[in-house]
C-alpha cells in the first residue's frame, strides 16, 4: 500500500463532512420546529419504509447499536410517533411501527430531507454519486 493512502486526510474530511451535514440538517429541523433529531429521523424513515420491524432489524438497517436504537425509540414512543407491539408467536419479540402521528411526521419532514439532499449533491453527477457509493462500500466492507 502506498504511503499516500495512510497519510491522506480523507478520513478526516469524511468525518468533518458528515458532522457538517448532520449539524446543517439539525439546524434546518430546529428552524422549522419539527421537534425531532437527525437520528430520530433516520429511525422514522426506516420504520416508514419497512412498516413493522424489530429493534435488532432497525439497528442493522441504521448501523446503530441496539442501545442507541432503544434509547431513540423510547423518545419516539413518548412523542407518540412510534408504537411497540408484542409478537403473538414469541413473547420476547417486540415489533416497532409508526403511529398515525409518526406517518404524519414522516410526510412533514420528507420534503425538507429531499431538499437538503439536493443541496448536498449540487454540482455532482449521477456518476459521482455511484463512484462515491462504490468507494464507501469498499471502505465499509474492509473494516472488521
Amino acid at each position: 500500500m502506498h504511503e499516500s493512502f495512510v497519510s491522506n486526510p480523507s478520513f478526516f474530511k469524511l468525518d468533518a463532512t458528515l458532522k457538517k451535514i448532520k449539524n446543517y440538517w439539525q439546524k434546518s429541523f430546529d428552524a422549522r420546529g419539527l421537534d425531532i433529531t437527525v437520528d430520530q429521523w433516520l429511525l422514522i424513515e426506516n420504520l416508514y419504509k419497512h412498516k413493522r420491524i424489530t429493534h435488532n432489524e432497525l439497528a442493522k438497517l441504521t448501523s446503530k447499536d441496539i442501545t442507541t436504537v432503544s434509547r431513540i425509540i423510547e423518545l419516539l414512543v413518548r412523542k407518540v410517533l412510534v408504537e411497540r407491539q408484542g409478537s403473538t408467536d414469541d413473547r420476547r419479540k417486540v415489533f416497532l411501527q409508526l403511529t398515525p402521528e409518526g406517518v404524519n411526521k414522516y410526510r412533514e419532514v420528507r420534503p425538507l430531507v429531499l431538499e437538503m439532499r439536493e443541496i448536498g449533491w449540487k454540482n455532482l453527477t449521477e456518476g459521482d454519486f455511484q463512484e462515491m457509493t462504490r468507494i464507501l462500500d469498499v471502505i465499509y466492507s474492509n473494516i472488521p
